[in-house]
């Protein structure tokens, strides 16, 4: 049966986060957005430097680091390429690299945290925000994408086995693209309905709704109190 509890197999030795959920879901907000509105380089390694602080205060696992080092890559490699396509290699590398590090510094810090923070200090935070079944599903939502992400990494893996031309120097030639539309995004697509669907089943046989403020357990600080 699927498991909704997705802190059940994280590794003993990962030590607790030392900033809180509240905290650390601030502080990835203005980390995006400063990321969204940067231009200048020396903003976004000042930024690549705070996240990289971020990622060792949350306690991070090293497939957190896999997962950030393979978006980099995938994303990278498909910027780059439709700037060189568009600019040619003379002026497009340059804006293409920084367009790249520039998404992927929006991306990071929401990564750092749902790596990081436990399903229940996530709803317990925007609980605060939201209504108890929005903030449930929220939180779902953001700690079910790492989840996702793996699941997409195993289809792109198989892919290339089975011949694809769907790595980022294929992607370059227009006539690779429709290999990553039927054999990288469609199957996407359907893992995640599927997730989706095995996600709505488990929370319907734990009976979630029944009450109308609760949507998850108590954390180990309430245990403790």
């Amino acid at each position: 049966m699927f498991q909704l509890d997705l802190n059940k197999n994280r590794p003993a030795s990962v030590r607790k986060p030392l900033l809180p959920a509240g905290i650390a879901l601030l502080l990835c907000f203005f980390l995006s957005l400063a990321a969204i509105l940067s231009r200048a380089t020396w903003v976004l390694g000042l930024l690549t430097l705070i996240n990289g602080g971020l990622l060792v205060a949350q306690g991070c696992e090293r497939r957190t680091l896999v997962r950030g080092a393979r978006l980099l890559l995938m994303q990278g490699g498909v910027v780059t390429g439709l700037y060189l396509l568009r600019y040619g290699p003379g002026e497009g590398l340059a804006p293409g690299l920084h367009i790249s590090w520039q998404l992927f510094l929006v991306f990071a810090p929401g990564l750092i945290l749902i790596s990081a923070a436990t399903t229940t200090a996530i709803t317990r935070t925007l609980g605060r925000l939201l209504p108890a079944r929005s903030a449930f599903v929220l939180a779902m939502s953001l700690k079910f994408l790492p989840l996702l992400l793996a699941e997409i990494s195993t289809i792109y893996e198989a892919q290339l086995l089975r011949g694809a031309r769907i790595l980022p120097r294929d992607l370059l030639s227009l006539r690779n693209w429709p290999d990553l539309l039927h054999c990288l995004i469609a199957p996407a697509v359907v893992q995640a309905l599927e997730l989706a669907d095995n996600i709505a089943r488990a929370a319907k046989v734990r009976e979630f709704g029944c009450l109308p403020t609760r949507s998850c357990w108590p954390g180990d600080e309430e245990h403790a109190s």
